[in-house]
């Protein structure tokens, strides 16, 4: 039943062909449209069924014996469907990665909210497709491989240019509306795999024409500077050890000990200096010097005492946000330029009042009148929306959204409040998450009885979390945990582990950094519990372990071995 690709040029029209441009079409899919993941999975569903049937034996039956010609079809199907089965029960590998769906499976048995669990297995149903399809389909040669590649890295880059035409054409307040086809950190995950894969198409022997490296290296830069654009603290993060790593692996493989130890050193200091100055930030904005209340204004320009508070505000660019504040002033000025109240909510749900306070404080601006009246029209509406420091509405500025993690941290520790800071609500997420486990930690709750598990640890917790806020564990290890216990997750690292240890994938460049990138991404994002984070690791995890031929790491900045052939 082995099929074998046609190398004349053109567009092959034969099933193994049509499953190959499915395939393509699920790649491009993955950043840029829903509804393309799905449609190119029923698709490949379709094809798969088909490809490697043996039709030519209906060829004598006539035409007018219709029941007849599909009967046939019906049964070359049926046994090109059951060798496809034993092929994949055959293989170990592939039924580890299938049994992660069957554990969600299992779960339903015993959950109470029977309808959210079949929702649920309804977006994980790429974890048994994709793997039962490119583990039972022949392996991908290496222009066909490299053709995909290609693609899923133009889809991405098509991403990015739909946002920068959001980002050039609308006020945009919050990057995160700059991803508009999945969300920003998912989108991240495919910047930071089509970096990688750039990377190691710049090493390849047949890729050594300076126009080709060229147009490599611009589009590694553009990556890099659309996460900066983006402000995606985790696809940076990623972006940094994925580095970090590849330049110890490859300072190790120096023989020249000056220069593999200079590399090492160089590495080591530049994790500690980044570490020390994000810690040096956020002490520096979060903590402010004692304040001499005896040389502060006592009134306004027009006579109103002023409110000097060094406990309800908290700390922002090292100076307390509570001083030089006049309620009066504010109520007044502020209910004359804008419909909403001074004593209400902006449209992000928050304090209006609050909101104000602080985006005067970010333009050091005195809290009055004087202070609300410097402010334009676009400024006022940028409050309307929630809009609490001037530094937000920075483009290509990092620095901003360091600023929100430090005052998130800072309300954190002072006041235990995480609604500020996304990190900081991670945290209570995180505790929630944990105080669940203790509770059930045997079995878990179940498939279908996460949201129901939050919802009452959040209130048996008391949570400080504001209802809009109070989301699920955000971590897949912990969400594992608490639907299907320790065994379940137990097994949901082996599923993790094993394939690529059984078929001697941590030693392949690709798959070392998509392995890299889902983990990380699974410490601080539900990653499978969205279509586009489920379709992004389960297509990419089938098609690297099943469809693709390894290639070392070693190979990879060196000389390159075969790729017609596999590599022992």
């Amino acid at each position: 039943m082995a099929v074998h690709f046609r190398t004349q040029p053109g567009l092959k029209t034969d099933a193994t062909s049509l499953l190959y441009y499915a395939m393509i079409l699920l790649a491009v899919s993955i950043p840029l449209s829903e509804f393309g993941m799905s449609a190119s999975q029923f698709l490949m569903l379709g094809l798969w069924a088909a490809e490697g049937a043996d039709y030519s034996g209906g060829r004598h039956l006539r035409m007018q014996n219709a029941i007849a010609r599909i009967g046939y079809l019906f049964k070359a199907t049926a046994v090109n469907l059951a060798g496809k089965f034993r092929m994949l029960f055959n293989n170990p590998a592939a039924m580890v990665a299938v049994s992660l769906y069957l554990l969600h499976a299992i779960g339903l048995f015993y959950s109470n909210d029977v309808n959210y669990a079949l929702k649920d297995l309804r977006i994980k149903l790429p974890l048994i497709s994709l793997p039962v399809i490119l583990a039972t389909t022949p392996v991908l040669d290496r222009q066909r491989f490299q053709r995909l590649i290609y693609f899923f890295i133009l889809a991405v880059f098509s991403g990015t240019l739909a946002s920068m035409y959001v980002f050039f054409t609308r006020h945009v307040s919050d990057p995160r509306e700059l991803s508009i086809f999945i969300s920003h950190i998912r989108f991240s995950l495919t910047i930071c795999f089509a970096i990688f894969a750039m990377v190691h198409l710049l090493y390849k022997r047949e890729y050594r024409s300076g126009f080709h490296k060229l147009i490599l290296v611009a589009g590694i830069v553009w990556f890099l500077l659309f996460l900066f654009i983006l402000e995606s603290i985790t696809g940076i993060l990623i972006m940094a050890i994925l580095t970090f790593i590849m330049v110890l692996y490859l300072g190790f493989r120096i023989k020249n000990n000056t220069l593999k130890y200079s590399l090492l050193i160089l590495s080591i200091t530049a994790t500690v200096a980044s570490v020390h100055y994000f810690r040096s930030f956020v002490r520096d904005f979060s903590h402010a010097p004692a304040v001499d209340f005896s040389s502060l204004d006592r009134y306004t320009a027009y006579g109103t005492p002023y409110l000097h508070d060094t406990c309800s505000y908290g700390v922002e660019n090292g100076k307390f946000v509570g001083l030089y504040i006049s309620h009066t002033e504010l109520r007044n000025e502020w209910n004359r330029k804008s419909e909403l109240s001074y004593d209400g909510l902006d449209r992000k749900g928050q304090q209006l009042s609050h909101t104000l306070i602080r985006y005067l404080h970010s333009k050091n601006l005195r809290k009055d009148a004087e202070g609300v009246r410097s402010l334009s029209e676009k400024e006022i509406r940028h409050i309307e929306n929630g809009v609490a420091s001037a530094v937000y509405l920075d483009n290509l500025n990092l620095r901003s959204r360091f600023e929100q993690i430090a005052m998130g941290y800072s309300n954190y520790i002072r006041h235990g409040d995480p609604n500020a800071s996304s990190v900081m609500q991670r945290i209570e997420y995180w505790k929630t998450s944990l105080y669940i486990v203790k509770h059930n930690w045997l079995t878990g709750v179940g498939t279908g009885d996460l949201n129901e598990a939050f919802s009452a640890a959040y209130e048996e917790l008391d949570s400080k979390l504001e209802p809009d806020f109070r989301k699920r564990s955000h971590n897949q290890f912990l969400a594992i945990f608490i639907a299907f216990g320790i065994l379940g997750l137990a097994w949901f690292l082996f599923t993790l582990i094993f394939p690529p240890l059984k078929l001697g994938k941590f030693t392949d460049f690709y798959y070392v950094v998509f392995f890299v990138i889902i983990i990380m991404s699974m410490l601080t994002e539900d990653t499978l519990e969205t279509q586009a984070g489920v379709t992004f690791f389960a297509f990419f995890n089938a098609l690297l372990l099943f469809s693709r031929r390894r290639t070392p790491l070693h190979n990879t900045y060196g000389k390159e071995a075969s790729a017609d052939h596999p590599i022992k």
